[in-house]
């Protein structure tokens, strides 16, 4: 029986030694990013940066695997599904995380329960968007919508997407009526808004930034509490008109849910190490976005905060599916 004991003891520091040298090792082989979005996009380049990075300070190549689909469903989708050893990835939105499923009568998956986060990346705010001329101020757009409620439009990239939810939390805010005109897309929307079939759009700040610069639309405010270093001149929300507004979307490494530790922990704290060098963060700043660079338990509180501020959201506009 001694014997016995004494066999059982080496099979079992055997295999922790084994479980050790394979977290140690990490990883082994080839990883794959996915990316639930189309490529050129700036979730697709922040993918690819961080691929990069992990490449570089991991010593395996990292590919970038766009998987676009549902809002995001698909790509996100296949991670959740994924072997939890820390080789499949996904940079995922919060769109894709949380708004998406929840308009699904049968939410794929749980962003709290279903993901193990690893590290949020960057805010991207967004930037509203009129035609120029059209208003002097973020304070004349409210103050025409206030004339005469229900007759100023705004388009968006579709119901429950991310510029709907921006749009819905500033009218809500403002205490203004206006017509929400979704589309296929954010480019379709600010085509509208150039033709001068709309008043206004939220547009992600890395596309709005370009409309804006190249006069062709004029941005009247950006979603963040304080302004973008990339727009100093575009005032706050917050700061013309509508107290304490704040949005914005966030890209996020996750991995399936019971990715290990120590895998999670070496993940975060390489990708905080490399967001905090001034080559990264200006390469982030110039997409328009805010670098962050968090612990998982960072972005597990993000996530758990945000859940139910969207989940409240859709169900008043009535698109939470029950």
């Amino acid at each position: 029986m001694r014997h016995i004991g004494w066999i059982t003891a080496f099979i079992v520091l055997a295999c922790a030694t084994h479980a050790v040298r394979a977290q140690q090792a990490y990883p082994t082989r080839p990883m794959r990013i996915i990316v639930p979005f189309p490529t050129g996009g700036t979730i697709d380049i922040v993918g690819r940066i961080t691929a990069q990075v992990l490449t570089e300070r991991l010593g395996h190549n990292v590919v970038v695997d766009n998987r676009a689909g549902a809002g995001g469903i698909l790509g996100a989708e296949l991670v959740v599904r994924a072997p939890p050893d820390g080789h499949t990835l996904c940079l995922c939105s919060a769109g894709a995380m949380i708004t998406s499923p929840l308009l699904q009568a049968k939410p794929p998956y749980d962003a709290r329960r279903d993901f193990t986060p690893v590290s949020l990346l960057a805010h991207v705010p967004y930037l509203l968007l009129s035609r120029p001329g059209a208003y002097a101020s973020l304070k004349d757009l409210i103050a025409a919508a206030r004339l005469k409620p229900g007759t100023l439009n705004y388009g968006s990239a579709g119901a429950g997407s991310s510029s709907h939810l921006a749009a819905a939390l500033f009218t809500s805010g403002a205490g203004i009526q206006v017509v929400h005109v979704p589309y296929k897309g954010s480019a379709p929307a600010a085509t509208e808004l150039v033709g001068g079939q709309l008043q206004f759009v939220f547009e992600a700040i890395g596309a709005a930034t370009q409309y804006h610069r190249s006069g062709r639309l004029r941005g009247l405010g950006i979603s963040m509490l304080k302004r973008s270093p990339n727009l100093p001149e575009v005032p706050t929300i917050a700061e013309s008109g509508v107290p304490g507004y704040e949005m914005s979307t966030w890209h996020t490494v996750s991995g399936p849910r019971g990715l290990p530790a120590a895998v999670t922990a070496r993940l975060a704290n390489e990708l905080i190490s490399a967001i905090g060098t001034p080559a990264i963060r200006e390469r982030f700043v110039t997409l328009g976005t805010e670098p962050v660079g968090s612990s998982s338990e960072q972005l597990r509180e993000q996530i758990n905060r945000e859940y139910p501020r969207w989940e409240k959201l859709l169900s008043e506009l009535g698109l939470r599916q029950k």
